[in-house]
C-alpha cells in the first residue's frame, strides 16, 4: 500500500525532529568534569591547630643569675655615680608563679658589688634591690622563651670612703630610695623540660629618698645590667609527661 505523498513527508519529518531532543537534552563530558574540579583554597589559608599545652599557669620558677651591675645618675645632688663608684659583678635570685600562659608574677632581689670611681678610685660600695613584677612571656610550650619585664621596688645603697684622702663631701655613707621602673629583656633556651638558660638586658631607673646628707635634694640614680639567667621549673617536666602519654594514646 502506497501511503499518500502528504503523509510520506510528516512522517519523514517526524523522524528527523525526534532525536533533537535528547540531542539536547545530552551534556557535555568537558563541561562536568569542569564542574567536579574543586577551587584551591584562599591564600594563607590552612589547617586550624590547638593552642600549645599551658605549661606556665599554676607553676613556681626559681631563678638565679649573675652579671655585670653599672651605676648611673646621681647619688647625691652634684654627685654623680661614676665620681664615687663603679660597676661590678652582680648576683640576683627570684621566685615565680604562672598567672597565664603568657604571664607570670615575680619577687626578686639583687646584689651589685661596686669598685672604685672617678674622683675617688678607693671608694667602694654596694647596692641591694628587693622588689616585684611581672613577666610577659612572648612564646609557650616551645624551648625557647622570649620574655620581658616590668617591676618596682625598694633600693639600699652604700658608698664607703678610705679614712684618709680626698672624697666628696656628699653621697659618702647609705642611701635608700624606691624602683620606680625596672625593665628587663631576655630569653630562656629549655635544653631539659625542668632546666633553662639565657641573656638578659636590665635596665633601673629610682630615687633615693633618705641620703646621708638631709640637706641635699633627692637624685635620679640608674643602674645597668647585663647578664645570664638560670631557670628552674620542677612542674614542667610533670606537663610535658602528662601531653607525651596522651600523644602517645591517640
Amino acid at each position: 500500500m502506497t501511503l499518500p505523498r502528504s503523509l510520506r513527508a510528516f512522517v519523514a519529518a517526524a523522524l528527523v525532529a525526534a532525536p533533537l531532543p535528547a540531542l539536547a537534552q545530552t551534556s557535555d563530558p568537558a563541561q562536568e568534569d569542569a564542574a567536579e574540579v574543586e577551587e584551591p583554597p584562599e591564600p594563607g589559608a590552612g589547617t586550624p591547630r590547638a593552642y600549645a599545652p599551658d605549661w606556665r599557669k599554676g607553676a613556681f620558677l626559681l631563678s638565679v643569675g649573675g652579671g655585670y651591675v653599672v651605676p648611673l645618675g646621681s647619688i647625691a645632688s652634684g654627685v654623680t655615680a661614676g665620681d664615687l663608684v663603679s660597676g661590678g659583678p652582680g648576683v640576683s635570685v627570684g621566685l615565680g608563679f604562672g598567672l597565664s600562659r603568657h604571664v607570670s608574677f615575680e619577687l626578686e632581689g639583687n646584689y651589685g658589688l661596686l669598685g672604685g670611681g672617678e674622683t675617688c678610685a678607693a671608694c667602694s660600695g654596694n647596692t641591694i634591690g628587693v622588689g616585684m613584677r611581672l613577666v610577659y612571656h612572648l612564646a609557650q610550650g616551645i624551648a625557647f622563651d622570649p620574655w620581658a619585664s616590668y617591676g618596682v621596688g625598694f633600693r639600699t645603697s652604700l658608698v664607703e670612703a678610705p679614712e684618709t684622702g680626698t672624697a666628696p663631701a656628699f653621697g659618702i655613707g647609705r642611701s635608700q630610695g624606691i624602683d620606680f621602673a625596672r625593665l628587663t629583656l631576655g630569653g630562656t633556651f629549655y635544653p631539659h623540660p625542668v632546666f633553662g638558660f639565657g641573656p638578659f638586658l636590665e635596665g633601673t631607673v629610682g630615687s633615693y629618698r633618705l641620703r646621708p646628707d638631709p640637706g641635699t635634694s633627692p637624685s635620679v640614680y640608674g643602674f645597668f645590667q647585663v647578664g645570664l639567667r638560670i631557670t628552674f621549673d620542677p612542674l614542667r617536666s610533670g606537663k610535658v609527661r602528662a601531653r607525651s602519654t596522651v600523644a602517645a594514646a591517640f
